[in-house]
């Protein structure tokens, strides 16, 4: 490895100042070998665990401090990126759309954004310690308040959260939930300008990452690969318009949202919402992104009347509890 001792040392800060779990009385529900099968098998999803990733995000502060490595999406390509964004959506732009975009990022911003979702030497999942950590947290309210249903996630790129998911249902020893996988395993699809701009400039900036697309087979084969792959994990591969309608799911206690776009979350909150038990959370991961979930999300509140309030989980993710029928 050729990262500086600097870089090191302070990513090994970084990770010993991570947010923990805070103690609750999930320690009385669970068996203390079931809590370390937990803690361990988060810290492997998150990426703790492997060499790769602890490199890759030396590398990252090697970049912030302006050095060249080669193996990062350059800096010179985030801003011959922004530039040649401008220019293709830059009409729509001057036809009065001022919404806060993607375009508003600087090159070192998008740099670091595009590097930390490049799927080279990243962990198997992109969410941090307070997302992992609020999966878990509403799973043991699930299992003490028994809201019945299943766990799902729809958009699961490397499909870490949904391992975790199955994680807890086997750390719980939980054999009467099912965990759904829910994922085009082909990327994002493609949005039109003229009707979501902020989501077409977000799809056009992701092109170094080929839109995100991990294939199923390599999301079965994690699943595999965490011994956690049987029938209490179903896959629904396709576009969300074109799967979720038919799925054959009765109820969910837990929805997971990482669609992203417009449409990917209205045809999720359409189809799965109501399948949401009372008492059951909705989590939805990219709420605070210049994209545009948070306006399909904010939109299907407001025509059917749903007033839980809605929680912060960082400045992107937030959940809220369905309390109604």
């Amino acid at each position: 490895m050729s990262f500086e001792g600097s870089s090191f040392r302070r990513l090994l800060q970084k990770l010993k100042s991570r947010k923990r779990r805070p103690k609750s009385c999930s320690e009385s529900m669970i068996k203390p070998i079931g809590q370390t099968y937990l803690d361990l098998l988060i810290r492997a999803l998150s990426g703790e665990l492997s060499d790769n990733v602890l490199y890759r995000n030396a590398q990252l502060l090697q970049a912030e401090e302006g050095e060249e490595v080669p193996t990062l999406i350059s800096l010179q390509t985030c801003r011959e990126l922004l530039g040649k964004a401008t220019q293709e959506f830059g009409s729509y732009l001057g036809k009065g759309e001022t919404a806060e975009s993607y375009l508003n990022l600087s090159p070192k911003e998008l740099f670091g954004y595009l590097n930390w979702m490049n799927p080279i030497g990243s962990p198997h999942t992109m969410c941090g310690a307070d997302n992992i950590y609020q999966v878990e947290a509403c799973v043991e309210d699930i299992f003490r308040e028994n809201i019945p249903g299943d766990l799902m996630e729809t958009g699961v790129w490397k499909g870490g959260m949904t391992v975790l998911m199955r994680g807890l249902l086997k750390a719980y020893n939980c054999h009467d939930r099912l965990v759904w996988v829910a994922d085009s395993f082909s990327g994002l699809p493609q949005p039109d300008p003229k009707k979501n701009l902020k989501d077409a400039i977000f799809w056009y900036l992701m092109t170094p990452l080929e839109h995100l697309a991990i294939p199923f087979e390599y999301v079965e084969a994690l699943f595999q690969r965490y011994d956690l792959l049987d029938d209490q994990v179903r896959f629904l591969p396709g576009w969300f318009k074109d799967t979720l309608p038919a799925a054959p799911i009765e109820k969910l206690a837990l929805l997971r949202m990482d669609g992203d776009l417009y449409e990917s979350t209205r045809d999720t909150l359409e189809h799965m919402y109501p399948k949401v038990s009372k008492g059951g959370y909705i989590i939805v991961d990219d709420y605070g992104i210049p994209a545009g979930c948070r306006d399909a999300v904010d939109e299907y509140r407001r025509a059917r009347g749903i007033a839980e309030p809605i929680q912060k989980i960082n400045d992107v993710s937030v959940f809220w509890r369905k309390m109604g029928a």
